[in-house]
């Protein structure tokens, strides 16, 4: 495994880890961004009460911009729609937190650093679907 397949796997565990301890179910693709597999798999799927999160889980150490192809993201948005749940990119860029980006188009997208002023945060994501006292209680 190459160095940098290795460090975006340890960062997509880190995150699933996270999600994970706030209380969520979470399933992380296997050999997800291999394309190995007849099925196109989510780096990570994250489950809780009545929510369903699909995440396509982007690292890097520079503040560069991220593409993510058409095709991608089709597979990602239809994933999330056989799953009954929201589609984001995860963005995290060395020494910043995780934020999450919308999918709601199925284009190509590109997310260039700023982008992420207006993205969510990890606790502001998981209150979008559940109630603050509920998020308190699974901490």
């Amino acid at each position: 495994m190459s160095i940098p397949k290795r460090k975006g796997s340890a960062h997509e565990r880190n995150l699933a880890n996270k999600l994970w301890d706030m209380g969520l179910a979470v399933l992380r693709g296997c050999s997800s961004g291999g394309g190995v597999r007849k099925r196109f798999v989510p780096d990570i799927v994250a489950m809780g009460p009545g929510f369903v999160l699909v995440l396509e889980v982007k690292y890097r150490s520079e503040r560069n911009s991220i593409r993510i192809e058409e095709e991608k993201v089709s597979k990602l948005l239809e994933f999330a729609e056989r799953a009954r749940g929201h589609a984001y990119i995860a963005v995290k860029f060395k020494g910043d937190d995780w934020r999450f980006i919308p999918v709601t188009s199925k284009s190509s997208i590109v997310i260039k650093p700023d982008d992420l002023n207006n993205a969510y945060t990890l606790e502001q994501l998981i209150s979008k679907y559940v109630n603050r006292s509920l998020l308190d209680f699974l901490k």
